[in-house]
């Protein structure tokens, strides 16, 4: 998203003397400031900056702890009665596959990446609308775009990095189907986990790419809280897909996660004091 220098402004002209008679034409009303461009060219404090940075840093073991919840919700669906490969149940061995399918062949094929410049951009504008944003001079190209918001925040900067558009939209399906037509342990429930899983490897391998390459995103709040809000967060949305294609319950996961976050920060603390 790049950030514009300049916002748009509405400005009402003076009107033209010799339409409006011999009468004096009123003087031209004055630019009013907008807030809104005044803060997008206004950086975060450095206090901000300073506090996003310990935060960062005290989120650190969560990032190994949502690691081992999902370990655990692959341990409870393995208990699932109907397996297909390696103790998995069918959804996530569906799931796994397709995302090793996209793997394969973004390692060996040239993908065009104007697909993901048009989801990239559209994350950001969607994330700006939610927060009450401006959008405007949406661009896509073959190889880069940009989108005009009207204010940033952290959310807004860093969205396209955690938020797999195309996996929320295979999961919105398949969930709106769900309603009226069982899916689960059905063909179709099997080829809606290969795509989401396909899904989930064209966000996993796009924003690698694009983490591999230089991103003004990342900077604007600290490289830091950036890298590691992004680890967590990616985490725990392939947490939420698995329990939304797996036997796993949304209670099953949330137990995992809070107690798999509570042992990584007491391993942390036990640390501390022996060094």
């Amino acid at each position: 998203m790049e950030t514009p220098s300049k916002v748009n402004r509405k400005i009402r002209l003076a009107p033209d003397p010799a339409a409006e008679g011999p009468e004096a034409a009123p003087p031209p009303a004055r630019r009013r400031r907008d807030p809104d461009a005044a803060a997008l060219r206004r950086p975060p404090s450095r206090l901000l900056l300073a506090a996003l940075f310990f935060l960062a840093l005290a989120l650190v073991p969560a990032v190994p702890g949502t690691v081992r919840a999902l370990r655990l919700v692959v341990l409870f669906s393995s208990s699932a009665p109907e397996k297909a490969f390696l103790g998995l149940p069918v959804p996530c061995t569906a799931f796994l596959g397709g995302f090793l399918a996209f793997c394969a062949v973004f390692a060996t094929r040239k993908i065009p990446s104007s697909a993901y410049v048009a989801v990239h951009e559209t994350t950001h504008a969607l994330f700006g609308l939610a927060f009450g944003a401006k959008i405007s001079r949406f661009r896509v190209g073959s190889d880069s775009g940009s989108v005009d918001v009207s204010r940033r925040n952290a959310a807004i900067l860093l969205a396209p990095y955690f938020f797999p558009l195309p996996l929320v939209a295979v999961l919105a399906v398949f969930g709106l189907v769900s309603i009226f037509v069982p899916l689960a342990e059905t063909a179709a429930g099997t080829a809606a986990a290969a795509a989401a899983g396909a899904a989930w490897g064209f966000h996993f391998c796009f924003t690698v790419n694009a983490l591999l390459q230089y991103q003004t995103d990342l900077d604007a709040y600290g490289f830091f809280f950036s890298a590691v809000a992004l680890a967590l967060l990616n985490l725990a949305v392939l947490g939420l897909a698995l329990v939304a294609l797996s036997p796993v319950t949304f209670s099953d996961f949330a137990a995992a996660e809070s107690r798999s976050v509570a042992e990584a920060y007491l391993w942390t603390i036990d640390l501390a004091r022996g060094a």
